[in-house]
């Protein structure tokens, strides 16, 4: 096995796993970039630590790597959801019932009289009622979660060409140079390479309230020890910097964030590919509210 400090190249880098957390990794990932000098980490990503990437390589980057940004599964329609609330199984039961009531009236001695359809056409509204209330509540919910989604940081600086300049967060990419100072939210995963006095809230990704010391010493790992989920000289995707101000480079982005791996895992272990149901339909139990559960 090669020693702590090495680089391992990208062809040959397995599925990484961080505290059993496991996904499809970028095939130009870096393994365990916090064991990794900023030297190191320099030579790897073709970037400079003074003065960033080029614009033109930036640009390749990025069309190679795709957006810094999370995929998001097609979101179902109103009329879907709706569609979706009456494949459950208590639906189907007093669907059952009601035609089965229906029928039955229709078929006894009193099939002349309106009366007698009551219960069946009861039982037919009231399941209209509940699946369009439900289709509804599940919708407002979905943009809620949306909105959620969006509150990110739009713009963070880098150095490109040896300058500070401000970039929207989709165009970072492996290998920049971001300059981090107090409140802003970090763009993608990067390990640092200047901290001066840098704490993070780490609450989204870990759920600890406390914020998070930070700093750019190497670290080196012990034989068989596993894998820190979030290494002290690193920063990921979606948390806050509560203090201080710092340097790091680029290691992964978008899904390939710990964040993306996370909500790969909520989304399923099949890369993305939405789920369905009945053959057809999209299947939202995954974000099934808990009374619908």
């Amino acid at each position: 096995s090669a020693p702590a400090g090495s680089l391992q190249p990208p062809a040959a880098s397995p599925p990484s796993l961080a505290a059993g957390v496991g996904v499809m990794s970028n095939p130009h990932s870096i393994m365990e970039p916090d064991l990794q000098s900023p030297e190191e980490l320099e030579a790897y990503f073709s970037t400079s630590i003074s003065r960033g990437l080029t614009s033109s390589k930036a640009e390749d980057v990025l069309r190679r790597d795709g957006p810094n940004e999370l995929e998001k599964p097609p979101k179902p329609t109103l009329l879907m959801l709706f569609i979706m609330q009456l494949t459950g199984f208590v639906i189907v039961l007093l669907l059952c019932a009601a035609v089965a009531s229906i029928v039955v009236n229709g078929t006894g001695p009193k099939k002349d009289d309106v009366l007698s359809y009551t219960t069946g056409k009861a039982i037919f509204i009231i399941v209209l009622i509940n699946a369009g209330i439900a289709a509804w509540t599940e919708h407002k919910a979905g943009d809620a979660l949306e909105a959620l989604s969006q509150m990110t940081q739009a713009s963070i600086y880098v150095l490109r060409d040896g300058r500070e300049v401000k970039v929207d967060v989709p165009n970072v990419v492996r290998g920049d140079v971001v300059i981090l100072g107090t409140g802003d939210v970090v763009p993608a995963d990067m390990r640092l390479i200047e901290a001066d006095d840098v704490k993070v809230s780490e609450m989204a990704l870990t759920g600890e309230p406390d914020d998070v010391p930070k700093n750019k010493k190497l670290k080196f790992k012990n034989p068989g020890e596993p894998e820190k989920l979030t290494p002290e000289n690193m920063v990921f995707s979606g948390c806050s910097v509560t203090n201080g101000k710092g340097k790091g480079i680029v290691c992964e982005t978008g899904m390939s964030t710990r964040i993306g791996r996370i909500a790969q895992l909520i989304a399923g272990e099949d890369g993305g590919k939405q789920k369905t149901k009945c053959g057809c339909l999209p299947d939202t139990s995954a974000s099934a509210t808990p009374l619908q559960q």
